[in-house]
């Protein structure tokens, strides 16, 4: 299988779907977050990517699928086990998939309650939650604190170079395996699903307000932070919202859901915008209309941010 180069951490398929052109020439205004700079009619190819993203090792791979291989050692007899490139061709490979399931949830938004196609969207906002940039930047961030931690505690308790090493290798994770096991394993799969189906109400959101829904390079982090209140856009008009079995818990949107259907008003559209503002780490994507209107609140955000 051929090498990619550029490797993107959210779906150019995704991205598309909330910008304008045609198919054969897809285009997307975007926001630079900390610039405050708009760009119109981009080509969403050239975002939320990074050259050679999800490369790995061998040995990187056999440490995420531990568990996967111990319950099934027929994985490492596959030809895509020995793939550098493992992460990225199974993404590729999904792409697909997951593009027409989008379709048909925008075409018929009821098919979401057909238990084939929850537990395809669930697979699809997983990895979306934890495939970006973002991420596995935090990840690196926590596990550089960690390990910052650990070696100050060792070195006051007057412990070896050696007991130091160990303790670290045992208590710190690269962001990398972090992030990689997230995306290749069954298991944090399988938790999150657990997760939304046992513990969430499901609901339709219809977009019919005159500001369409944009999303960022971090479109999902809702879920691995596990939001009272989640709202995923299917489309630029149609989102799947998921709300946390809680009358008492708060949520980001007021708008209450009549059976399985919220119809968003405006208040609801900006607020579920300003979440994907929050959790964006360098762009928002969306039709032009959507991201001038959005540039306002970033601009009030930014504010708010070198306040503090």
């Amino acid at each position: 299988m051929d090498k990619t180069k550029n490797q993107h951490y959210v779906p150019r398929m995704y991205i598309k779907r909330f910008g304008y052109g045609t198919e054969d020439n897809p285009r997307i205004s975007v926001l630079k977050k900390q610039e405050g700079i708009i760009l119109h009619n981009q080509n969403p190819e050239n975002f939320a990517s990074k050259r050679f993203f999800y490369d790995t090792t061998e040995d990187v791979i056999e440490d995420v699928l531990k568990w996967d291989i111990e319950a099934f050692p027929s994985i490492k007899e596959s030809k895509f086990y020995h793939d550098e490139q493992l992460t990225e061709h199974t993404l590729s490979r999904m792409e697909g998939a997951y593009k027409e399931l989008l379709d048909n949830l925008e075409a018929a938004p009821k098919t979401i309650y057909e238990d084939k196609s929850r537990a395809r969207f669930i697979c699809f906002i997983h990895e979306l939650a934890y495939r970006t940039k973002s991420f596995r930047g935090r990840m690196d961030a926590i596990n550089s604190k960690t390990e910052e931690v650990l070696n100050k505690m060792c070195d006051n308790l007057g412990l070896s170079e050696d007991t130091k090493r160990k303790t670290i290798e045992e208590n710190c994770v690269s962001g990398i395996n972090i992030q990689l096991e997230n995306i290749l394993s069954l298991g944090p799969v399988l938790q999150t699903m657990k997760m939304l189906v046992e513990n969430y109400d499901w609901f339709i959101g219809y977009n019919d307000t005159e500001l369409d829904f944009i999303i960022s390079d971090n479109p999902a982090q809702m879920i691995w932070c596990h939001f009272n209140d989640i709202c995923i856009p299917v489309s630029k008009r149609i989102s799947v919202v998921m709300r946390v079995k809680d009358e008492e818990a708060p949520m980001i949107s007021g708008d209450k859901a009549k059976g399985n259907i919220i119809n968003m008003s405006i208040k609801g559209v900006i607020a579920y915008n300003t979440v994907q503002i929050s959790m964006a780490q360098l762009y928002l994507f969306g039709s032009e209309k959507a991201i001038n209107f959005m540039q306002n609140i970033n601009t009030l955000y930014n504010m708010k941010g070198r306040l503090q």
